[in-house]
């Protein structure tokens, strides 16, 4: 997912911009942006909350069949120009960054063992490559990746499934059949369908989310979450189920103004339809990197962040429940601050809730240098940890999950500079371990990573690694670790 920046500097409180795709009729029309074109910082992987009013998903096929090709080498990261006419892909740096790859990393010891993931499995091919990868494994066991191609047609989002992590399906076309068609996120529910949010983009930069579902082996056809118009843009939609079948579902949204900040919002479904419209943020200052994940019991949690684009940001986070979210809690009140929180959730201990877990990143000067997790609950939270201390290089875009052992795995990725890959570290009971390298692709950057796990206690990862403009999805897996 890639918007337009605007260098927004407004002050004052603006009135709530009305996103509820039932209240203005949708358009699928191209409208010209009134500010600045061309490449700029868009807001990454994450989510905000959102409510409203839209029918249930429509049913379309999809197929399966060949095995994922390995992975190759390649050259460094290099500069990439261009215009608003090309792919988002190929104006963006793979984590996301679009500068600090090309800057000298911070000194320290380097990350250089090697872990126990399985080799990685390139699930991408040439010449589309792809982006912005997510996993969710089923109750089945079955492991879902989605992601974005550059196609001809556009940016267009492909599915592949496998049941062992080695064998992948034909990768299966989703969403729009053209434009760009970016961000996507999936949740596995408990009767093994997928629910797939994602952010469609015209040439314009004029954007809106969509929401599919994925049944029997077919896909939906998608329906709008936010409004589609010439003077919209919208991203880092995010989604999750919550109890009764119900969804939350998050992003940024705005008007194509410059004096326009993105806000974060919000929207649930419930009771076969989506509610209006909430809003986590006023918009005085600029929303980034929502997200929104499950608990145990049915409720969720959200988190974002607000501050100005490549500086150090606000991270927030608001439960939800029962069709409707609290008040969001400044963690950096009483924390770090940083962007793109991901959640995991330790399993409740009789009459108690287990504990959530928060992974975020912090950045320095516009350096990415820590990695941290917290756990506890909103208002409740404990020390905050860093994995990544004392080690050198850029550390950014984490996420983190935890198996029903209670052993937490925190993934991210890592730039020396020399060297650079997707690494973690575990909690298996007596604190976070040495961090180690998760696989040795031996080209490009990595980024945005994705993490679940399986009913056995496995741990399941995909991420995006390459040069800027070429990009490649990887996968692999950790068998269960022991608990102690």
């Amino acid at each position: 997912m890639w918007i337009s920046l605007w260098l927004l500097a407004c002050t004052g409180t603006p009135e709530p911009d009305n996103d509820n795709p039932d209240e203005v009729a949708a358009t699928e029309s191209s409208g010209q942006a009134s500010g600045v074109g061309g490449p700029g910082r868009g807001p990454g992987d994450g989510a905000g909350k959102a409510r409203g009013k839209g029918a249930p998903p429509f049913r379309s096929k999809g197929s399966k069949g060949g095995n994922a090709g390995k992975g190759g080498k390649g050259g460094k990261a290099g500069q990439h120009g261009g215009g608003p006419d090309q792919s988002g892909a190929a104006l963006q740096d793979p984590s996301g960054f679009p500068t600090f790859h090309d800057w000298p990393a911070p000194e320290g010891p380097a990350i250089t063992a090697t872990g126990a993931f399985s080799a990685a499995v390139r699930l991408t091919e040439e010449p589309g490559g792809g982006y912005r990868p997510q996993v969710a494994v089923g109750p089945d066991n079955l492991v879902h990746a989605v992601f974005y191609e550059r196609a001809e047609a556009g940016d267009l989002i492909r599915h592949r499934t496998s049941t062992n992590g080695t064998d992948w399906s034909a990768p299966v076309h989703v969403g729009h059949d053209k434009d760009r068609n970016w961000g996507p996120d999936i949740v596995a529910r408990a009767d093994g369908s997928l629910v797939m949010v994602y952010d469609h983009a015209l040439e314009s930069f004029a954007s809106s989310g969509f929401v599919t579902t994925w049944t029997d082996g077919s896909w939906s056809e998608p329906t709008p979450l936010t409004k589609s118009a010439p003077d919209r843009e919208m991203g880092s939609g995010h989604v999750a189920d919550a109890a009764d079948e119900e969804l939350a579902y998050v992003w940024i949204g705005k008007k194509m103004d410059p004096s326009e900040h993105f806000q974060a919002r919000w929207r649930w479904f419930s009771d076969g339809a989506w509610g209006k419209v909430g809003y986590f943020s006023d918009g005085t200052a600029d929303a980034w990197h929502t997200n929104v994940e499950r608990r145990p019991d049915g409720s969720v949690l959200a988190g974002y962040d607000i501050g100005t684009g490549g500086s150090e940001t606000t991270l927030y986070v608001a439960e939800g429940r029962d069709g409707a979210f609290g008040e969001p809690e400044d963690l950096t009140a009483t924390g770090k601050p940083g962007e793109r929180p991901h959640f995991a959730f330790g399993e409740a201990l009789g009459s108690e809730p287990g504990p959530d877990h928060i992974t975020w990143f912090h950045k320095t000067d516009g350096k990415p240098q820590h990695i941290y997790v917290r756990s506890g609950s909103p208002g409740a939270w404990g020390a905050v940890h860093e994995p990544s201390a004392g080690l050198g290089g850029f550390h950014f875009d984490p996420d983190i999950a935890i198996n029903a052992a209670g052993v937490r795995c925190l993934i991210w990725g890592w730039d020396s500079g020399e060297d650079a890959e997707m690494v973690y570290s575990l909690d298996t009971g007596a604190g976070w371990s040495a961090p180690q390298k998760l696989a040795e692709i031996d080209w490009g950057k990595p980024g945005l990573a994705s993490i679940d796990v399986d009913a056995s206690g496995a741990f399941h990862v995909v991420w995006n690694q390459g040069i800027r403009g070429e990009n490649h999805v990887y996968y692999a897996r950790l068998a269960a670790p022991e608990a102690g």
